[in-house]
């Protein structure tokens, strides 16, 4: 009898640590779902959305009513916000500035660190940041420079004999098809973009001939976004589960392409450190080994070192050869299913450039709305979703909720691009949103965040702005995008969902205007 009675108050005593468990939460905290051990609200985002996790969350806000919504990813502290003055306020306020240190940042390096930019937080990313902000400059990273400009028409004018008579070399069969016009996307892009990038931070870039290399690197940095996850898959919730599933878990997808990028740019750098003449700065590189071998000599290492550089240089890259291209190709997506868009953009490029010339950003100015329309591409598919979450670097509050220190914070930029309550008709592709009464850019009506905000701010938000007007204004100029025999439309509700969102690779016809 007594055996039994004990059994029971145990079995009491289980059953309310567990319903404690599952629905308690830090005083303050907003509401959300209930968690269980090791997987947190894991499961629960899934059986939301299984695919698109920021989805799954959002319909959290929809369930609980609320803009904000707390939960646990695995043994993580998780907020979300849904709306754009929480949004906002996430991406502008110093409390937020920190970075998740999960699995998923360290696994990037060889020695396991978060070395970087993109998951650094702390004295370091923002000395990392500064430097390389301010030496890029000079190179015309982040503003108008007229000697890029002409390095990126050099690059188009390749690209649009790559599209006009196909493929020269082995690796570009990959891109286009014999006797042109038939073209691979994004990934047809991405190396021009990515070469021209690499002008900036190397004052040289790679001949049609030599771009296998590169062809690779913007492969293995797609795998890498695919494969990632914007709320840390079960791979940073439970590191352990790689030597149980490492195919499934997507370990060996991400170590390969982890592997691969970092190979790519720790040959650039030694090459640079072995070739270095401290009286012949050739380039941005040398400028950071000026200041490596600076901070050396005065006993410090932990800022400025090889592996450092070699994950801060990928990281200024990573958006060059994979977030551009991937925005074009949904943009281009976009234009077979609304063509009318198409022509008149065509019809304006034809009004203010013509046909003898390509378009240069002093035409930007005049092409109001090819510059809606980009603008619309940026806001209706959201490239990174969940923006990099953010950490909570104090106890803090935020839509009048309490935030513990170190919960991760997500500032939903999808949620904030498809909120009604913003847009009106968010689900619509209509660059007219962005006008005025009389058919002019207006700036105040884009209140879009593509490229974030505040200190976390993307860094190459000129570089991606300008390199997308000139190569899209250009395909346009050129270009009818039009569907070939057994064609159809792509489906636009079927991307690819990691980091980013990226589009379905896919084969597009192209036919010469007349």
């Amino acid at each position: 009898m007594l055996t039994e009675v004990l059994l029971c108050i145990c079995a009491v005593i289980c059953l309310y640590l567990s319903y404690s468990y599952a629905v308690g939460r830090p005083e303050g905290f907003p509401p959300g779902p209930p968690r269980i051990p090791l997987f947190g609200s894991y499961l629960f985002m899934m059986l939301a959305d299984m695919k698109y996790l920021h989805k799954g969350v959002l319909k959290f806000s929809k369930w609980y009513k609320s803009d904000i919504v707390g939960f646990h990813v695995g043994p993580f502290p998780v907020v979300a916000v849904h709306n754009a003055e929480g949004v906002k306020e996430i991406l502008n306020r110093r409390e937020f500035d920190g970075r998740a240190q999960v699995y998923l940042a360290s696994m990037r390096a060889p020695s396991n660190e978060v070395l970087g930019i993109f998951f650094r937080e702390g004295p370091i990313w923002k000395e990392q940041r500064r430097f390389v902000l301010r030496f890029l400059r000079d190179y015309g990273f982040g503003r108008r420079f007229d000697e890029l400009e002409s390095v990126i028409q050099a690059e188009i004018t390749d690209l649009l004999d790559l599209i006009r008579n196909g493929p020269r070399y082995p690796h570009e069969h990959e891109l286009s098809k014999p006797g042109g016009y038939r073209i691979y996307l994004p990934n047809i892009l991405s190396p021009f973009v990515a070469n021209s990038f690499f002008h900036i931070v190397m004052n040289e870039r790679h001949s049609r001939a030599e771009q296998a290399d590169l062809l690779h690197l913007v492969k293995m940095g797609m795998q890498f976004q695919r494969k990632a996850d914007d709320y840390g898959k079960m791979l940073s919730i439970m590191p352990w589960i790689r030597n149980v599933f490492p195919k499934s878990s997507s370990y060996e997808a991400l170590m390969e392409s982890n592997v691969a990028v970092y190979k790519y740019f720790e040959k650039i750098v030694d090459y640079h450190l072995h070739t270095y003449d401290e009286c012949c700065e050739r380039n941005f590189i040398d400028l950071y080994i000026k200041e490596m071998r600076k901070e050396h000599e005065e006993g410090r290492t932990e800022c400025y070192n090889r592996e450092q550089f070699i994950m801060s240089l990928a990281d200024f890259s990573f958006p060059a050869f994979t977030a551009a291209g991937a925005q074009m190709g949904f943009l281009i997506q976009y234009f077979l299913w609304y063509p009318e868009v198409v022509k008149r953009v065509q019809a304006e490029i034809d009004a203010v450039v013509g046909r003898g010339r390509l378009p240069t950003l002093e035409d930007r100015k005049n092409l109001h709305y090819t510059e809606a329309t980009l603008r619309e591409g940026l806001r209706i598919e959201t490239l990174v979703p969940s923006d990099l979450p953010h950490k909570a670097l104090v106890d803090t509050e935020l839509m009048g909720f309490k935030i513990p220190k170190d919960t991760i914070v997500i500032p939903s930029l999808y949620a904030f691009h498809s909120d009604p309550r913003v847009w009106g008709d968010p689900e619509k592709f209509r660059p007219e949103r962005f006008l005025d009464d009389n058919g002019k850019l207006c700036l105040k009506k884009d209140v879009s965040l593509p490229f974030g905000a505040g200190k976390r701010l993307c860094a190459g938000e000129t570089f991606a702005r300008n390199i997308m007007f000139l190569i899209t204004t250009a395909l346009c100029q050129n270009f009818n995008f039009v569907l070939a025999p057994g064609d159809e439309l792509p489906d636009l509700s079927k991307n690819y969902s990691g980091l980013s969102i990226t589009p379905l690779d896919f084969w597009v016809q192209l036919e010469e205007r007349k």
